[in-house]
């Protein structure tokens, strides 16, 4: 039987479409749905069509999307957005195979491409007896010296971005019952990354100073990694509401039972449009426990060279967890995440943390670390011309043996719409 691939929205940029033409290449038929006009700038010219319903007739849309071109496969970029969750759910009801990519779990140089699901609906939670019984299967991995490495991607996601987020507001009114999975309308994002744009070089400057006082004063800290507030490793795979909450409590908890010659640095994520003024809503709230002085926020910068300085690492369940866990540092989670497993993260909660974590078993992290090349990552990335050309022969491999496979189940879904 012929394969029919139907691609939803994807990283931004051309990843996607050219990922479709080799597959086309290949023999197969693919399909691509826009929803917005970002969608539409990265995808547009053939093979597309373009949904402006609602939420709820995209339900019966997409059924007779699957029908009709008798589709084979899903590809979805994140499995928490309601258009692709309702997606998946509907793919579930029948043969339909589902792809998931997301960042990779490990980074650079990599990229994460699993059945059903990724983060907390990986299939790996799904099944602890299946995951402890792989893990001692496995033998400890490290990434060859000959890896090769993707390149600096950072300008390429900013240009991709700027451009997805400008004809997402110009097309806006073609596409204006997009239901979106970030919590703000279009022009407002476009305006907050201009906004980053031009304090960059500013926000850069203080970050270089801050970090190298951090270095020069000799003092133990502990690390906290932000993530975004609309992420859906917060709204989805977790029990708070904002980042704003484990904040308050991040701080809270630092006070009262951290060692006190001891600082709390908050780097801000690397998306973080700015809309939220997470230092100045930490520095009062540090001021109200009187520990202001012993808080430091960062913007900018390396974040493995904080880490590596570190005492321990508190984060939300982010991919920042893997590169903790690979400097050998003692790290406590909010939420689910795919490493925050015995052995390997601190499990005892926030209050014993400060003092009393342990740094993870090297030798499980290795063979988790190997687990996850084994099931979850492929060689390559999103953004720049060279680590597409990696990612989507690596893609077109693991495609050809999941064809071979028994479909496995992801974890319990929870789905998070934001208009």
């Amino acid at each position: 039987m012929q394969k029919s691939y139907l691609f939803l929205q994807g990283p931004h940029g051309p990843f996607f479409k050219e990922l479709a033409t080799e597959l086309e290449n290949q023999g197969a038929k693919v399909l691509r749905v826009n929803f917005n006009g970002g969608d539409w700038i990265d995808w547009h010219g053939k093979k597309f069509l373009n949904f402006t319903g609602t939420q709820q007739q995209w339900f019966r849309y997409v059924s007779r999307l699957y029908r009709r071109h008798q589709i084979t496969d899903l590809v979805v970029y994140g499995d928490c957005r309601s258009l692709h969750e309702i997606a998946i759910r509907q793919a579930g009801a029948t043969d339909i195979r589902v792809h998931v990519f997301e960042e990779g779990y490990i980074r650079p140089n990599w990229i994460t491409l699993e059945q059903n699901g990724v983060n907390g609906h990986s299939a790996l939670l799904n099944d602890k007896q299946r995951l402890t019984s792989l893990l001692d299967s496995m033998v400890p991995h490290e990434e060859s010296v000959d890896t090769v490495k993707v390149g600096p991607s950072t300008r390429w996601i900013l240009w991709y971005c700027l451009r997805y987020y400008l004809f997402k507001s110009v097309l806006a009114a073609s596409f204006r019952h997009y239901i979106r999975h970030r919590p703000y309308r279009p022009h407002q994002e476009l305006l907050l990354w201009l906004g980053n744009l031009i304090h960059m070089p500013l926000l850069y400057t203080r970050s270089k100073r801050r970090r190298k006082r951090l270095r020069l004063s000799g003092q133990p800290f502990y690390l906290v990694c932000l993530q975004l507030d609309s992420d859906a490793q917060l709204k989805v795979h977790s029990p708070y509401l904002s980042m704003a909450n484990i904040i308050n409590e991040v701080l809270r908890s630092f006070a009262e039972h951290a060692p006190k010659n001891s600082l709390l640095v908050f780097k801000k994520h690397p998306f973080d449009p700015g809309a939220i003024p997470y230092e100045t809503l930490i520095r009062l709230e540090a001021y109200s426990l009187g520990i202001r002085e012993r808080i430091l926020f960062i913007h900018s910068g390396s974040l493995p060279e904080l880490i590596q300085w570190s005492q321990g690492v508190v984060l939300m369940n982010s991919t920042v967890g893997t590169s903790a866990l690979h400097h050998g540092k003692p790290t406590v989670v909010h939420g689910k995440a795919i490493y925050d497993l015995p052995g390997l993260t601190w499990q005892k909660g926030l209050t014993s943390f400060w003092k009393e974590a342990s740094a993870p078993d090297m030798d499980l992290y290795r063979r988790f670390r190997a687990l996850l090349f084994k099931e979850t990552l492929v060689h390559g990335g999103f953004y720049t011309s060279h680590g597409r050309r990696f990612a989507i022969k690596g893609i077109l491999r693991r495609l050809d043996s999941v064809q071979e496979q028994t479909p496995v189940k992801s974890a319990s879904r929870k789905v998070v719409s934001l208009r």
